[in-house]
């Protein structure tokens, strides 16, 4: 069998981060300080499954080592602040001809503030696992020291990479209206195949009022252009007017008009313009809560957004429905929230500061043999335009010795135009994917507790009745070996009913040192 190659293209900006990160804390007085914090930390881990090959006909039992080096960055003060969180896994296998391979898993939101208050820059970036098709063949991920790790000989899967800089240019009419000018470039590269890679340039241009009272006023501009690779490009364009009214501190009403173009539904007829117009509504009562909806009449299809939050002492609690369009990759947007978001919000009692937020929510999943980056989308890889409904569910139960955290998930992924889509879309004009996940953890003694989770991942196409389903039974049993070392046992169990049905069981044991 051909040997795994990594491409390189992912690896130099993570590590690139890491060191832009690492020298702007430096540069402000190094080591940790009460506004940063990094923390290296190495991972090994070994399994056994029974199933490498995800194939019942031909079962390649193999023995699985995987090294994990990571490290994690949170910087909340100075001119560069944000987060990394980035892991090198390399995983080389025994008893079997499989090649070892490496996969990268990246984090990062950073913002660099370069003239104060006039010019700044964001950027983020992501590298992860993504199925190539909705349909093909789909894994559970490995429990690794410090996240997933897609360790099994799946064709389907493809480490895909992320990055979005976004500069604002900040200024003042007369003392009239502020003036924001910002860029949005992005970029997003799929290891291994064309499908899905894409660039994207744009800006927009927005007024507003200075010193909003009761009523307040703004216009707005936007273009971007996303330029799949291999496909035509799509554009679109708006001009806007809109009104705020916030009867209180708590409350915020707001309406906009105005025209837009794009070439969504056809190229070959030209661009298509008309009417769009919208209204948005936000409402947060107390710190714990949190209400926004907002829907957008387009020539397309009409997009909305609903948003419920709530956290409690000792729960937190998220609604969201969301209907737009996305050019290209699907999962990525739509409200997804991981372990570490819920929990983070769960926390944000116990520990106000972010920093010290962080390092308490990582060491907590730790602890109870959660992956921090779990997440409810599914995804797939995709070019062109559709339209991505996205529905989701979730929360999280803290009590003194027991967890549950639950997620239900639910996307629609419908076909814009006269077919110009590559991937599932190309065959599907609509695909539903549905999630669902239960954990339960309990904690034996102060430093060792055991863990369970069941999910199910389940997706449908409108051709031909294609269709696909995942479920996972997962034990993990975790304790900490020492003030920075941590171990974990765990088996796992699961059933592929789809193009190639199959079963597999593993077992694995992770050891993690922190630094």
């Amino acid at each position: 069998m051909t040997r795994l190659r990594p491409e390189p293209r992912h690896l130099p900006l993570a590590l690139a981060l890491c060191a832009l990160a690492a020298q702007a804390q430096q540069g402000e007085g190094g080591g940790t300080s009460s506004g940063s914090a990094i923390r290296p930390r190495i991972g090994f881990s070994q399994a056994w499954t029974d199933n490498l090959r995800l194939n019942d006909n031909e079962k390649d039992a193999a023995l699985i080592t995987t090294v994990s080096p990571g490290v994690s960055i949170v910087r909340n003060t100075g001119t560069l602040r944000g987060s990394l969180d980035y892991t090198l896994n390399g995983i080389t296998y025994l008893k079997t001809t499989y090649g070892s391979q490496i996969q990268n898993s990246l984090s990062a939101s950073a913002q660099a503030e370069i003239v104060p208050r006039t010019f700044s820059v964001d950027a983020q970036a992501s590298i992860g696992q993504q199925n190539a098709s909705a349909f093909g063949l789909q894994q559970a991920p490995t429990l690794g020291s410090q996240g997933s790790v897609s360790a099994l000989d799946n064709p389907n899967r493809r480490e895909t990479g992320t990055l979005t800089v976004s500069p604002l240019l900040h200024g003042q009419l007369g003392g009239l209206a502020s003036v924001d000018l910002r860029g949005n470039f992005s970029m997003t590269e799929v290891k291994g195949s064309a499908l899905g890679d894409s660039h994207g340039s744009g800006g927009s241009l927005r007024i507003a009022q200075l010193n909003p009272g009761l009523l307040s006023w703004y216009l707005q501009a936007l273009t971007q252009q996303t330029r799949p690779k291999g496909t035509l490009s799509n554009r679109n364009s708006s001009a806007t007017a809109g009104l705020n009214y916030r009867p209180n501190p708590d409350l915020l009403f707001s309406v906009n008009a105005g025209q837009e173009r794009n070439d969504y539904l056809s190229h070959s007829g030209g661009d298509q313009s008309g009417f769009t117009g919208g209204v948005t509504g936000e409402w947060t009562p107390t710190s714990r809560t949190r209400i926004n909806g907002n829907w957008q009449k387009h020539a397309y299809g009409d997009g909305h957004g609903l948003t419920f939050e709530h956290r409690m002492r000792n729960s937190v609690w998220r609604l969201s429905d969301t209907r737009n369009v996305t050019l290209g990759n699907t999962g990525a947007i739509g409200g997804v929230r991981t372990n570490y978001d819920l929990y983070f919000l769960l926390f944000a009692s116990l520990e106000p500061d972010p920093i010290k937020r962080d390092t308490l929510v990582r060491a907590y999943l730790l602890s109870q043999g959660m992956s921090p980056d779990a997440q409810a989308a599914l995804g797939f890889l995709s070019a062109g335009p559709s339209q991505l409904r996205n529905q989701m569910f979730s929360f999280a139960l803290q009590g003194v010795r027991s967890n549950v955290t639950a997620t239900v998930s639910r996307s629609i992924t419908t076909r814009l135009g006269e077919n110009l889509n590559q991937g599932d879309l190309a065959n599907n004009a609509r695909i539903e994917q549905r999630s669902y996940s239960l954990s339960g953890s309990y904690q034996l003694s102060p430093v060792s507790g055991i863990s369970l989770t069941v999910s199910r991942q389940e997706t449908v196409g409108d051709a031909n009745n294609r269709r696909a389903q995942l479920t996972t039974l997962a034990a993990n049993w975790n304790t900490r070996l020492g003030t920075r070392l941590s171990a974990q046992l765990g088996a796992r169990h699961s059933r592929f009913e789809g193009v190639t049905p199959y079963s597999e069981n593993a077992a694995y044991a992770n050891l993690t040192q922190q630094f």
